[in-house]
């Protein structure tokens, strides 16, 4: 088994989207921090723990149950502990109340007119999150990235994944036309469940841009 990069040259983290969700396989929807995984879900984590190449050095994940299950894989295989951080949640910008007893299809044409709406300061009601207070909780993250040990693994969801990306190449969201680039960016960035990006950090240079890694059998 291989071991994280050397610290004294360069960090290394790792960012795993969690399986595939019932939402994602288009379950009627449900409040979003209890959506679990679905079986092919289960089959996807346990397929990337199978390729695996290193122990992890830290675990992290979402408050999310999808991505504290696809965590628990990593805590079975390797022993570790699981610290969930509110930084890696998901972005919730429909409330509940907004899609309860509607299907995938419908949820999807509202999901459409709240990113042209493109108003980073809306919440959809008390419980949803706006854009802009998303952003804060990905900006707070870098803001600690140089506290993460070299080797640590981050479990959370794609849209999360994506806006990493987009702030790691210095872009911002402040206008309606932001918003609407920053989403047309994280579609074509198309983050599969169970994927796997890589962050380095070299010492004294900054963090490098996230880049896809394809996990294969040592």
């Amino acid at each position: 088994m291989q071991t994280a990069s050397d610290p004294a040259r360069v960090r290394t983290l790792y960012f795993v989207r969690h399986g595939q969700s019932m939402a994602n396989a288009g379950a009627f929807a449900m409040a979003d921090r209890e959506i679990p995984l679905s079986a092919l879900g289960r089959q996807q984590v346990q397929d990337l723990l199978a390729r695996w190449p290193l122990r992890p050095a830290r675990l992290y994940c979402s408050q999310m149950l999808r991505a504290r299950q696809t965590a628990a894989y990593f805590v079975d295989a390797h022993g570790l502990e699981a610290q969930e951080i509110a930084e890696l949640d998901e972005f919730s910008y429909l409330a509940l109340a907004t899609v309860e007893g509607k299907v995938s299809a419908e949820v999807a044409v509202l999901a459409h007119d709240y990113w042209q709406r493109g108003d980073p300061a809306h919440r959809d009601g008390d419980v949803a999150d706006s854009f802009d207070g998303f952003a804060a909780r990905v900006d707070a993250f870098l803001a600690r990235l140089h506290d993460f040990e070299d080797g640590s693994v981050f479990v959370g969801h794609g849209i999360w994944i994506g806006l990493l990306a987009w702030r790691l190449q210095g872009r911002t969201v402040n206008r309606p036309g932001d918003m609407q680039a920053f989403r047309a960016f994280q579609t074509e960035m198309q983050v599969p469940n169970a994927g796997v990006y890589r962050l380095e950090i070299a010492r004294g240079e900054g963090a490098a841009p996230l880049t896809a890694m394809e996990v294969s059998v040592a």
